[in-house]
């Protein structure tokens, strides 16, 4: 008796168990649907089987293909051949430049103590190029920024 009624509630528990994992799962055709809540324009990373990741901007989708614009053409891709897409982010100028300030402070730094280590020469040096690093170097920290990265997963397989 105690084990129908143990056999009884297992069963129930895996039909719930079952409903919820149906329940909250988007299928993989609700996620390439979502595609078309993207206003043209928008800038997405795509990584496709077998290739280096695109940077484009989404121009449409339909059932089977993604077209986007990528360096001024437009470009349809088969559904096939994608695995994932992002949502574009672009990098921060300003972290940027304080990457490059820092680096270009230990750079400075590195070549002034090196400076002072061979000429026996007064430690002054070392601080003159410390900071002559930073306004060098911070500048093409800044130019190097801008890229688009992958952000937000709008559609995986």
């Amino acid at each position: 008796m105690v084990l129908k009624h143990l056999f009884a509630l297992s069963i129930l528990g895996v039909f719930v168990i079952a409903l919820a994992a149906s329940l909250s799962a988007q299928s993989s055709d609700d996620r390439w649907r979502g595609l078309n809540d993207l206003e043209p324009g928008t800038r997405i990373v795509i990584d496709q089987d077998g290739s280096k990741p695109l940077k484009a901007k989404f121009a449409s989708s339909t059932d089977q293909n993604l077209a986007v614009m990528s360096k001024g053409k437009r470009v349809e891709i088969d559904r096939s051949t994608i695995s994932a897409v992002y949502l574009g982010r672009k990098s921060s100028k300003v972290k940027r430049g304080l990457i490059g300030a820092l680096a270009g402070a230990g750079a400075g730094l590195l070549i002034g103590a090196a400076t002072v280590a061979a000429t026996k020469g007064d430690g002054l040096i070392a601080a003159g190029a410390f900071l002559y690093g930073i306004p060098i170097a911070a500048p093409i920290g800044v130019a190097t920024a801008g890229g688009t990265k992958k952000g937000e997963l709008v559609y995986s397989r």
